[in-house]
């Protein structure tokens, strides 16, 4: 139901989420030359507490020609979402720059997910019983399965939304509505970092050169860095960023390689490290079994079974001694191993 009288101005209020998206310093020149001519001014849509769902242009022209009344439609809805949904739909005909049809997208997808949720949980509400659910038999247990609307509905949510977006705001594609949006939060993100000039130059190529050109340069503005005298072509459209977003991504591509070859450096260090240790281990150990098989060397020089018989006695110790000098050898040999500079084991001579 709606309903028609008239208002005065100063009992009027902007919708909170207007200027949200299509900010609070719009030029109405053309509106005000039109108005002056014609001497009329269009019905606005208002809530029946008085917040202006459409018109918040001839409100604002109303206000700088000192008009006091105009004529309203009061229109209620049953929920703020739908509100909002109103309020991009009227302004769907109007002209609007890059940044606004970015602003209606991101609006419209918060809201349409936040009606989807409310559909759902009505739904379930309202379905409690079978008709909530296909109750279905198997190996003699009862399960629950969603409804065919229902699945169709949360398959629809999850996988259009953005394609449902693109033609209600004047977006060619589902893809170029992730694009906009991903660069206004940028464009945002900035702002409430202070970088108020990045964010300008953002809007800028956003507005006056492509969706794509401006959320290239988003992914790439920490990186960036452009003369004063070449930001202020840039942000009017006048040139391109993309030989700044060029030389960005090869710095880029230069911090990951020298990130890489210092990570090598530092893993052959630390394998360099590991294997010293393991080494140094080897050559301990082989020292104390040096040291060991020569105490047995002693003791069995000095046992008395095979002192008795000269021959016997020469030739074990001959043996013996043999048998120590390969083990001092090879002792020598380990001790001389050391890790090199390619992290390689070398042998000193």
């Amino acid at each position: 139901m709606s309903e028609n009288r008239r208002m005065k101005i100063s009992d009027l209020h902007p919708h909170p989420k207007n200027a949200e998206i299509y900010g609070s310093d719009e030029d109405v020149s053309d509106l005000v030359e039109k108005i002056k001519r014609s001497g009329q001014v269009h019905t606005l849509v208002v809530t029946s507490k008085g917040i202006i769902l459409a018109g918040h242009r001839r409100m604002k022209v109303c206000k700088e020609l000192g008009i006091d009344e105009v004529d309203v439609e009061i229109r209620d809805f049953d929920t703020p979402e739908q509100e909002i949904e109103y309020i991009i739909d009227n302004n769907a005909t109007r002209e609007k720059t890059n940044e606004q049809k970015a602003r209606e997208a991101m609006t419209l997808k918060e809201t349409l997910s936040v009606l989807a949720e409310k559909r759902k949980l009505s739904k379930l509400k309202q379905n409690q019983s079978s008709d909530m659910s296909e109750v279905a038999q198997r190996d003699g247990e009862t399960i629950e399965v969603p409804n065919s609307a229902l699945r169709e509905e949360i398959s629809f949510e999850q996988g259009k939304t953005r394609d449902i977006i693109a033609p209600k705001v004047g977006f060619r594609s589902g893809q170029e509505v992730d694009r906009a949006i991903n660069t206004i939060k940028k464009i945002d993100e900035l702002k409430e970092k202070g970088r108020t000039e990045d964010a300008d130059l953002l809007r800028g190529v956003m507005n006056n050169r492509s969706i794509s050109a401006a959320e290239n340069l988003a992914k790439n503005i920490n990186n960036i860095e452009i003369p004063d005298e070449d930001r202020k072509s840039i942000q009017s459209g006048c040139k391109s960023p993309n030989s700044y977003i060029k030389k960005a991504n090869e710095k880029e591509i230069e911090k990951v390689e020298a990130y890489k070859d210092e990570s090598i450096k530092e893993e052959i260090a630390d394998n360099d490290e590991s294997l010293k240790n393991i080494l140094s281990e080897i050559q301990k150990r082989y020292q104390n079994y040096l040291q060991l098989f020569q105490e047995d060397i002693k003791w069995l020089s000095a046992m008395e079974f095979y002192r008795n018989d000269e021959e016997v006695t020469s030739k074990v110790y001959s043996d013996l001694q043999n048998c120590l000098e390969k083990f001092k050898s090879i002792s020598d040999m380990i001790q001389g191993m050391a890790v090199d500079e390619f992290g390689g084991i070398s042998i000193e001579k």
